[in-house]
């Protein structure tokens, strides 16, 4: 088995295996076959974060993205005080910095929750397979409505309605990123910062979750377990 570094910072640690992912289909390579992907001769590092890592900083140039295969990264916007606040939660097979395929700066800090491996992919592979493989173009283009579909999702289920509304259909939208009910919790503080409420509220009402049923311990410390149907109640209660 190949041997993967844990890292705090972006390095080497190993040559990725594209032919053999096992998540080909879900990724930005997934429409090139074996043959494609053999000839094109892929300069892309399989990387392990630490949890609460920092993957790249706003305004930094951007030489690389990256897929996520395992775990998942929030991304932090800059607000005119000078605070953060998570715009967007990125989940296994999306990709991370794609503004760089437009030759542009990070438009955000990326942040790993939990332990984290991706893929990085120098932003020079990309420009060569968007002229060799005109497929890629299309699947780049699928990547940036995702991720407006994702904005649109934060700006209107996430910033409307009260506190607990707003912590419910985080905490679906979370669970429906598994296949067993389980959502990674991802603490008070980032939890308060993406639905523009105080960590204190965001505490409280977890605490209510649990008290009524609506979220409960899976035995480990990182998630949680999703009672999805009380959920959708609270969420919609008109």
């Amino acid at each position: 088995m190949k041997r993967r570094a844990i890292c705090t910072d972006p390095s080497w640690a190993g040559r990725a295996d594209c032919v053999h992912c096992a998540i080909r289909n879900r990724v930005l390579f997934a429409t090139l076959t074996v043959d494609e992907l053999n000839d094109a001769l892929l300069e892309i590092d399989d990387l392990v974060y630490r949890s609460g890592a920092v993957i790249y900083r706003h305004g930094e140039a951007g030489s690389a993205l990256f897929t996520i295969r395992r775990g998942m990264v929030k991304l932090m916007g800059e607000l005119p005080d000078g605070n953060q606040r998570i715009v967007r939660l990125l989940k296994i097979g999306d990709v991370v910095g794609l503004e760089v395929a437009i030759g542009s700066p990070y438009k955000h800090t990326a942040i790993t929750i939990g332990e984290t491996e991706l893929c990085r992919i120098p932003a020079p592979v990309i420009e060569r397979l968007d002229i060799s493989h005109p497929k890629l173009a299309r699947q780049l283009m699928v990547r940036w409505q995702n991720s407006l579909d994702n904005a649109d999702r934060a700006l209107v289920e996430f910033s409307t309605g009260t506190a607990e509304v707003r912590v419910a259909r985080l905490l679906l939208h979370l669970s429906s990123l598994s296949k067993d009910g389980t959502c990674v919790d991802i603490g008070r503080q980032d939890m308060g910062s993406m639905l523009g409420i105080t960590i204190e509220t965001a505490s409280r009402v977890m605490a209510d979750f649990r008290r009524r049923g609506a979220v409960g311990e899976t035995g480990r410390g990182e998630t949680c377990h999703c009672n999805v149907d009380l959920l959708k109640r609270i969420a919609s209660p008109d």
